[in-house]
């Protein structure tokens, strides 16, 4: 029989060590003296212990260590945790590439222009975001409100006189709601579209605008706001302004996957 100490000193694992192990029943001593609680070990455990301390300073889980201290193979273990650890590198790795890729993102020249514009009446279709389930409206939603308000505005004969938008605004319960627009040439009636529908006017205003011009080859981060929100938050800091509302509005101009640029505008109180 080995004390504990001794049995340390053989398979390279502290006291400290041991005595945790015994309280989890990865690896019990053989004997526990009633008295003194003094532990100790067989000669058949040095094996055991040799590989408990390899297993561990693997990283290898408890739980499995425990399995394998009761029969399971050791080489097993290992493999499965090393499949493990190169399966969460891989994903340490996406999750850095990503970040490298926002905040180089962020470092792109973004224009910001102050503009005052006249009246603009628009008709739009809402989507509505909950809280905590961003991807309850895809892109494929939106477009087909935009396809078939498109239609409509068309057949109504009120355009559409110009580019389209999407409205981000605060919706009830913490929820997003995201607003389709279409500009018309003259205001139509309230009840124009149905449900679901909203036809407005955008009042004279004073807008601040952030405009991002894409970059031949240059893709943005998926999943990351986009640089011209940031540089628009950036640009109402430096003002100091007080915003009453965080109602944004987005549009896209140009036509070609490599000549586009984004604008996200709002309305200065």
């Amino acid at each position: 029989m080995l004390h504990i100490g001794e049995f340390a000193g053989m398979t390279g694992l502290s006291v400290k060590a041991l005595r945790h192990y015994d309280e989890k029943g990865v690896l019990v001593p053989a004997e526990v003296d009633p008295d003194s609680w003094y532990r100790r070990y067989g000669e058949e455990q040095v094996r055991s212990g040799v590989i408990v301390k390899a297993l561990r300073d693997a990283g290898v889980p408890l739980d499995a260590v425990g399995v394998t201290v009761a029969g399971a193979d050791p080489s097993t273990t290992i493999d499965v945790h090393h499949r493990l650890v190169l399966e969460q590198r891989e994903q340490e790795d996406l999750a850095f590439a990503q970040a490298r890729s926002v905040v180089a993102s962020l470092a792109a020249p973004v224009e910001i222009v102050e503009r005052t514009l006249p009246p603009q009446p628009y008709v739009g279709r809402v989507l509505t975001v909950p809280r905590g389930d961003e991807d309850a409206v895809t892109d494929d939603d939106a477009n087909e409100q935009f396809s078939q308000l498109y239609v409509a505005v068309q057949e109504a004969g009120v355009g559409p006189s110009g580019t389209f938008w999407t409205t981000l605004r605060p919706g009830e319960q913490g929820a997003v709601e995201i607003v389709c627009c279409w500009p018309t040439s003259s205001q139509l009636e309230p009840t124009w579209g149905g449900d679901g529908t909203t036809v407005d006017v955008l009042p004279e205003r004073t807008e601040l605008a952030a405009v991002w011009r894409a970059e031949p080859g240059v893709e943005l981060p998926e999943g990351s706001t986009h640089p011209a929100v940031v540089a628009l938050f950036d640009a109402i800091a430096e003002r100091g302004i007080t915003m009453p509302t965080t109602e944004l509005r987005q549009r896209v101009l140009g036509q070609t996957a490599d000549e586009y640029a984004v604008e996200v505008s709002i309305t200065l109180p």
